[in-house]
């Protein structure tokens, strides 16, 4: 093996075991994958190939080959683990170079996909330097077809870039098209190379909004980018190109610090897991940008992502006052206009429903649902129209946003128009104010006319335990005691019900959701009091 000689990113997170958990598990015949294990055959290996309705997003994270990256890093070690993870890793690319190739059936939904063959080629190309700095001599017959499938694969890339999707999938495919330029070396991967470019530095100026925010405002998909950006920052050649993208990921650890709960994970507003930034922040000490999450305290309106973030004692609040997603692109946006997340004492309490997988099913309507997040619902209608998978049509649009900051906390207000369609157009409101009794008050008004029915809520982190009152509910957790008071002129049903919560792909946790319904005529004013 005779790579080329060029810096190497950082490793991201892996979403498969490491080490020898790895290579039991495939001795086992299953691989996990984003907290699934699932049969994956062993000798003979099942790529799932053909059309998936079930794990699409298990599925195409196999055909990535971080795992195969992971077995490779055991590989290396002079053990008796270490020569039967070779023995695996030999007989799983074998068998993906005889099954997957692109002319093969089935392989052109997930395995040849624009984004998993640019996810696939850095962990590719990475196994490959691993092998090679090892001094591992593979079968030249497998190190000829593994060079040149790279090849075809960063081809096809190259003539399939997803212009239609943009957005994360556009940014990736520029990150798959710099591994294989600075790999290869023909006239034909300098292109690559002069592609991935252009590709960066136009969607540096698209993607990342003024105030520092990823354009599909979820902070997952905020993170995942943010490590791309830093691929680019290392892989791309020319001085200038990586110097924008060093001020982009400066610019984007900046608002993700701002994202994040006191416990290190970040808000969990539309698609995407809840995971802890503090990896992909230390990541930047790669190209010297490297910032830490705990500084950020007081008050941050963040306008063009569109939210309002208090870091304090004892609460921590993020208030969704933005549009769901960019109108070119918002296939990862969920129906939560004004949702609210918030940490008491370091301790999530408020959460939202997560993100479990992207399949059409139950779990994802769920997830996306006005109903399962922290905001109101009227006629059991979504704010926006999210339909499939990816799809959403109708979308809310806030107004009236207004946002202040003391010492005590945030103060504010926020309208959207997403049930103005309905019969007598409803308008939802909503009002934060904390005190400096340490009190939140949360004010719903909903005006328009005629009878409708409307229903609020609060999805409760699973370590807290609620207990009905007269007016509300006790939450305890630990020692940790707060009081919910539910009010309001018109008469309201309380109710505690069983719910789910999808902290990260592939876990589903049950909890509580505390939830008030009103049947009748508009307008209606709710209003909701946590108190320690």
């Amino acid at each position: 093996m005779n790579p080329q000689a060029f810096p190497t990113p950082p490793e991201f997170n892996a979403s498969c075991p490491r080490g020898e958990e790895l290579v039991e598990m495939l001795d086992r015949g299953e691989l996990r994958l984003l907290n699934q294990t699932c049969s994956f055959g062993s000798g003979k290996w099942d790529w799932r190939l053909g059309q998936v309705d079930e794990h699409r997003l298990w599925t195409v994270t196999l055909h990535y080959h971080q795992w195969m990256y992971e077995l490779a890093k055991v590989a290396v070690q002079p053990s008796a683990v270490g020569s039967n993870a070779m023995r695996l890793w030999t007989e799983s690319l074998t068998d993906w170079l005889e099954s997957c190739d692109y002319d093969q059936p089935g392989t052109q939904p997930l395995a040849w996909n624009s984004y998993a063959i640019a996810t696939r080629l850095g962990w590719s190309i990475r196994s490959w330097r691993l092998l090679s700095g090892a001094s591992i001599q593979l079968d030249p017959s497998l190190e000829n077809r593994w060079r040149d499938c790279l090849y075809r694969q960063a081809t096809h890339l190259s003539r399939n870039i997803e212009w239609d999707l943009r957005a994360n999938h556009l940014l990736r495919d520029a990150v798959g098209l710099a591994w294989a330029g600075r790999f290869f070396d023909t006239d034909r991967s300098r292109r690559w190379l002069e592609t991935a470019q252009r590709i960066a530095v136009q969607q540096a100026k698209e993607q990342v909004l003024d105030d520092g925010s990823h354009f599909e405002l979820s902070p997952f998909y905020h993170l995942e980018v943010m490590d791309d950006w830093l691929s680019l920052a290392i892989l791309l050649p020319h001085a200038e190109c990586r110097q924008v993208m060093c001020k982009t990921w400066k610019r984007s650890a900046e608002y993700a610090a701002w994202l994040c709960h006191p416990d290190g994970k970040v808000a969990q507003f539309n698609d995407g897991a809840a995971i802890d930034a503090a990896a992909t922040l230390a990541h930047g000490k790669a190209i010297g940008e490297g910032t830490s999450i705990t500084p950020c305290q007081g008050g941050r309106h963040f306008p063009d992502s569109g939210v309002a973030v208090w870091r304090g004692e004892p609460w921590t609040i993020f208030w969704d006052v933005g549009d769901v997603g960019p109108d070119c692109q918002p296939g990862h946006a969920q129906a939560d206009t004004l949702n609210i997340e918030c940490s008491f004492k370091g301790q999530r309490l408020f959460v939202d429903p997560g993100c479990y997988s992207y399949d059409n099913n139950e779990n994802r309507r769920y997830d996306r649902a006005t109903r399962s997040h922290n905001t109101v619902c009227v006629d059991g209608t979504d704010s926006s129209e999210v339909w499939h998978i990816f799809r959403v049509g109708r979308r809310a649009r806030p107004s009236d946003v207004q946002i202040h900051f003391d010492d005590t906390g945030l103060t504010g207000t926020a309208t959207h128009d997403g049930y103005r369609h309905l019969p007598g157009s409803p308008t939802h409101r909503r009002q934060i104010q904390m005190d400096r009794d340490q009190k939140i008050l949360i004010s719903d008004s909903i005006t328009g006319t005629g009878e409708h029915e409307v229903e609020g809520g609060w999805l409760l982190d699973p370590r807290w335990t609620a207990t009905a009152v007269a007016d509300g509910w006790t939450l305890s957790s630990g020692e940790e005691t707060l009081q919910l008071k539910i009010s309001s002129q018109q008469t309201l049903q309380l109710a505690m019900q069983p719910s789910p919560y999808h902290p990260d792909y592939g876990v589903e946790i049950q909890t509580i959701r505390l939830s008030w319904q009103y049947s009748g005529s508009l307008p209606l004013h709710v209003r909701c009091e946590v108190s320690p």
